[in-house]
């Protein structure tokens, strides 16, 4: 079995416009005479590898701490997918029975495409990118997906991960009533090699 790590490191990783850098406080410090090291963390909710949740655009959403655990582990598809991710491209990947897609490369789903998935029986969609969409269909696209339950998991590092099937888990932080979080992601691939 090989584990991928498909996750971007929390203080490295490229920030939305507009999102807060997360920062790091050695509370402390066994190099200051401390007993032990204890630190605290701020980080935005939705910095590198993260989670959104149904209440991230959805008034009376799901919180991350009410996302069935189901939709964050299971198998899952990986795709290559760069510039636009349309309806034509998404129609024939439904009705099979894919329930997490994961897109790798630069694709920005467009509303069409996702009113397809918001119809299908996906129940998490990825991206490499920051965000599942681009420019002025970034709120439309949330909103449609989120609007049916549908978990976005937005950041990940496919860069080594070959297209195909995988087992996923990318497990949101509990924290109640927040509309995000970050996460560890990985694939299992449990394919054994022929000798």
């Amino acid at each position: 079995m090989r584990i991928y790590d498909i996750s971007r490191e929390i203080f490295s990783s490229p920030l939305f416009d507009g999102d807060p850098a997360p920062e790091a406080k050695m509370l402390y410090s066994i190099k200051e005479g401390d007993p032990y090291n204890l630190s605290i963390v701020s980080v935005c909710l939705h910095t590198a590898t993260h989670i959104d949740a149904p209440a991230h655009y959805i008034e009376k959403g799901l919180t991350v701490d009410q996302i069935p655990l189901e939709h964050c582990i299971g198998p899952c598809m990986v795709l290559e997918a760069n510039g636009l991710i349309d309806d034509g491209y998404i129609a024939p990947l439904l009705g099979r029975g894919v329930k997490r897609l994961l897109f790798k490369g630069k694709g920005w789903i467009t509303p069409k495409a996702a009113l397809l998935i918001a119809e299908s029986e996906v129940i998490m969609v990825g991206t490499e990118n920051l965000t599942i969409s681009f420019g002025e269909h970034i709120h439309e696209v949330h909103q449609i997906l989120l609007d049916k339950n549908i978990v976005l998991l937005e950041g990940l590092m496919l860069k080594e991960v070959p297209e195909g099937n995988y087992y996923l888990v990318a497990l949101p932080l509990k924290l109640e009533g927040m509309e995000g979080s970050p996460c560890r992601a990985v694939l299992l691939d449990y394919l054994i090699p022929k000798v």
